[in-house]
């Protein structure tokens, strides 16, 4: 069984903000979700990279999160404001990542 619950309910995701970022259907995901499909080796690789985690753990082959840490060094003004993200409560979080989803798509 693949965690996608358990990953998508801590960083307090809905299914639709989950599938926005794949670029796939809700139901795709739901079907996820519920084992009644599983994603390809691709979307496995691509939603371990967003959850920074190995691909091992999310398919429950591992208890080692394997927490990937990119070398990319952020500046002090994006320390700031991840800070600030992460001190708002889940639904708050959401809206914004909602919105600033919703500008990415505007500005493509």
């Amino acid at each position: 069984m693949i965690k996608l619950y358990e990953l998508r309910t801590e960083k307090g995701l809905s299914q639709r903000n989950i599938a926005k970022i794949l670029n796939i259907s809700q139901g795709t995901y739901n079907n996820w979700e519920n084992g009644k499909t599983e994603p390809s080796i691709a979307q496995l690789i691509e939603i371990s990279k967003f959850f920074g985690i190995s691909v091992d753990y999310l398919i429950c082959n591992s208890d080692d999160t394997g927490i990937i840490n990119y070398n990319k060094s952020i500046t002090e003004y994006e320390k700031a404001l991840l800070d600030n993200f992460n001190q708002l409560p889940p639904t708050l979080q959401n809206n914004i990542f909602e919105l600033i989803q919703n500008y990415k798509s505007v500005k493509n």
